[in-house]
């Protein structure tokens, strides 16, 4: 049971140490797709090459009356399986380079909160890097944030009398003119 003072940890604050590199089965996955969407785009155009083929044999057989067939020439009907199957492999490719670039959880296939959080987490200190790396190329907002890291807190002390809020190094209340008990 969870103690209810205790407040929620954040799925960033773990024992183990960050994680600034993706896992290795990611980068498989990732460029797995990849290359099954690039045989998938192959596959899908071979039935273009195949009718550009077919009607470039048959125009050059127009006038002899030979036949266009043998076993090196494929019909243009009978690829249309390969151009199917093309466009499930782009869309398969699609999808496990989803899951390689976002993880189990970030892709969805585990429903995951904790876990969608921690597959992000390396894009996420790789944003916070660059944003970092900006703040420091402009002068001015590098300035700014130095200056606010540097800057002593403004103290506060009411007026004994009428309540006014005034500095603290005051001897006297800007409001009502009585002693501050304890001014400078």
């Amino acid at each position: 049971m969870t103690n209810p003072t205790e407040r929620p940890r954040s799925p960033y604050e773990r024992d183990e140490p960050p994680r600034y590199d993706v896992q290795t089965w990611r980068k498989v996955a990732y460029y797995g797709g990849a290359v099954l969407q690039g045989v998938g785009v192959v596959m899908f155009f071979s039935v273009f090459f195949s009718f550009f083929r077919f009607f470039r044999a048959m125009s050059s057989t127009f006038g002899t009356g030979s036949a266009v067939d043998g076993p090196h020439f494929m019909s243009p009907l009978g690829m249309f399986p390969f151009a199917f199957v093309g466009i499930l492999l782009i869309g398969a490719g699609q999808w496990v380079r989803n899951v390689g670039k976002r993880g189990l959880a970030g892709s969805g296939v585990i429903l995951s909160p904790e876990g969608e959080a921690r597959d992000a987490e390396p894009w996420k200190r790789s944003e916070g890097a660059q944003d970092q790396d900006r703040l420091e190329e402009v002068p001015i907002l590098r300035d700014a944030v130095a200056r606010l890291g540097s800057v002593a807190p403004d103290v506060r002390v009411r007026c004994p009398k009428c309540a006014y809020v005034e500095t603290e190094d005051a001897r006297f209340c800007s409001a009502c003119g009585a002693p501050m008990i304890g001014g400078a």
